[in-house]
């Protein structure tokens, strides 16, 4: 009797169920990574939308608060006058961040806060 080439059922067996389990360990953590990044990415968009808002108030010195004041600029403000680039997405939804979204200034001191409103 001749033997013939090939794997037997329990050896094709064996590698898929090693398979089956390097990836329940690994898509996990993938998953994890992709997630962090995802937020990292988010901070960073978030940043550079602060950074814009920072460049227009050095432009419209005469329009910032005194006296603990605020006031509010919206990111169609800042892309309209070229601050912040106009396809900004937010990487965890994929949506690119409204026109109507706020970054309320405040003085305080003599010094300002740039914050997001949400």
């Amino acid at each position: 009797m001749k033997r013939k080439n090939g794997f037997t059922l329990a050896e094709l067996l064996g590698v898929i169920t090693i398979l089956g389990l390097l990836a329940l360990l690994i898509i996990p953590a993938i998953d994890k990574t992709v997630k962090e990044s995802n937020e990292t990415l988010y901070q960073a968009q978030l940043q550079t939308i602060i950074e814009g808002a920072k460049n227009w108030s050095s432009d419209h010195i005469g329009e910032l608060p005194v006296d603990g004041g605020s006031i509010t600029v919206t990111l169609f403000d800042l892309v309209s006058g070229g601050y912040v680039s106009k396809d900004m997405k937010n990487p965890i939804t994929d949506d690119y961040f409204p026109d109507n979204l706020t970054i309320r200034i405040t003085e305080n001191s003599s010094k300002y806060k740039y914050e997001i409103e949400d």
